[in-house]
């Protein structure tokens, strides 16, 4: 099995994770899964999508032997920069994900978002960690869990019978205070029970709240 050597490139330079030249892979295709691993090391195997390979005569490409994977995946899965990686083709039957747990937190995100997320996400690796953006940067969330197979997997790829699971990490709390004709009664030393409620338990709960 021939093996390449691990560089790594930073997200500015390309928003591909996955940068490998297709001289070392004529039968690779876009969208294909592969998975990266040391030689010393069958566990955990890291898995990426092939999104954008680098073509021979298109321009700048990834040297020969050599894939470049970006830097903080490789920080995530514990890589070692130019040391030696295999690479496999896997079949995505057998990394289907059961079930994905995505946070996100200060935005507000609807059923319609969720859905449409969702189906944007259908057919795509993900990764422990991996941050997703969609519309734009409107949408923003990061994957937290994974399962496969009843086992907490590190990375797999998503698929229409997946079960994704939306998760705020933004605490929000509502607080309901009834209103009724004896708020706006005197108390023995007069006041107002309507400013009892908001200038002292309010601001006292409130202030609780922040030690």
């Amino acid at each position: 099995m021939k093996a390449f050597k691990l560089i790594v490139h930073q997200s500015t330079f390309s928003s591909s994770d996955l940068i490998i030249n297709l001289k070392d892979f004529p039968g690779l295709k876009e969208n294909d899964v592969v998975e990266i691993y040391h030689p010393e090391n069958d566990y955990p195997r890291l898995l990426l999508q092939v999104a954008n390979p680098d073509v021979p005569g298109r321009g700048r490409v990834t040297p020969t032997d050599t894939i470049s994977v970006e830097q903080s995946i490789v920080t995530t899965f514990q890589l070692r920069i130019f040391a030696d990686v295999y690479i496999n083709i896997v079949n995505v039957a057998d990394v289907t994900l059961d079930s994905v747990e995505l946070t996100f937190r200060d935005q507000y995100m609807g059923r319609s978002e969720m859905w449409r997320l969702k189906n944007h996400l259908v057919s795509t690796c993900v990764y422990i960690n991996k941050k997703i953006e969609y519309c734009g940067g409107a949408i923003r969330c990061q994957v937290y869990e994974m399962w496969s197979q009843g086992d907490r997997v590190a990375c797999g790829v998503i698929t229409e019978d997946t079960k994704i699971v939306f998760r705020s990490s933004t605490s929000m709390v509502y607080l309901f205070i009834q209103m009724s004709s004896e708020m706006w009664d005197f108390d023995i030393h007069g006041d107002l029970y309507f400013e009892k409620a908001v200038n002292g338990f309010l601001a006292d709960l409130f202030a609780k709240w922040k030690v």
